[in-house]
């Protein structure tokens, strides 16, 4: 059974594929958790991370995708804003399995993303951000990862099975990267626009 969740701003969609399992979307600033065995989590990576967690023991488990490592100096308070932090996405996405029967002793991740998509330093600054924050979040959790695709510059397309923990990674090609770096753009850019007047965010 599913764990019942809010969708965010981009509407989470779900459809089944030609095996009969539901492929469930996971979008920028989003998080999903599932103990449903036929559920596979997917969801598109360029500079952000995204964590695939699950309870070894029981399968309960899901993915979060952020945009930036941490909200330190921001002023947010949770909510669809804070999810596109790595440090309230992991906060969210943890608390949710431990919600649903999960166990911190029986916890695996795999992280996936941060790459430098399309070029440019600045994405290549973002993408080491939230590498070296995940991991060094999960160490101080004391959370083991047990795989990981991160960096380079090709986006990826992940599909995770919290029930038995496989994930299948795609590397995209440069039409890809495109699109992914637009839907990430469009995501900041939706949070950007609420700042109050006066107000300058630096990434």
């Amino acid at each position: 059974m599913a764990l019942p969740a809010k969708a965010p701003p981009a509407a989470r969609r779900s459809f089944q594929d030609s095996t009969g399992a539901t492929i469930v979307s996971v979008a920028p600033g989003d998080h999903y958790v599932t103990d449903d065995k036929n559920q596979i989590i997917v969801t598109l990576l360029g500079s952000c991370v995204a964590a695939c967690a699950r309870d070894t023991i029981t399968g309960v488990g899901g993915v979060n995708h952020f945009l930036l490592p941490s909200s330190d100096s921001h002023d947010v308070h949770g909510g669809d804003e804070g999810m596109r932090f790595g440090d309230y996405a992991m906060e969210q996405l943890l608390n949710t399995i431990y919600r649903r029967g999960g166990q911190r002793g029986r916890l695996e991740v795999k992280i996936f993303g941060g790459a430098r998509v399309l070029g440019g330093s600045s994405m290549l600054k973002i993408g080491e951000q939230n590498i070296a924050f995940v991991e060094k979040f999960l160490k101080t959790e004391g959370i083991p990862i047990v795989a990981r695709s991160v960096g380079g510059t090709a986006p990826r397309r992940i599909r995770y099975q919290p029930a038995t923990g496989r994930a299948w990674v795609q590397e995209l090609d440069k039409t890809s990267a495109v699109t992914v770096t637009q839907q990430e753009e469009n995501y900041r850019r939706s949070f950007v626009r609420q700042q109050p007047a006066g107000d300058v965010e630096f990434f």
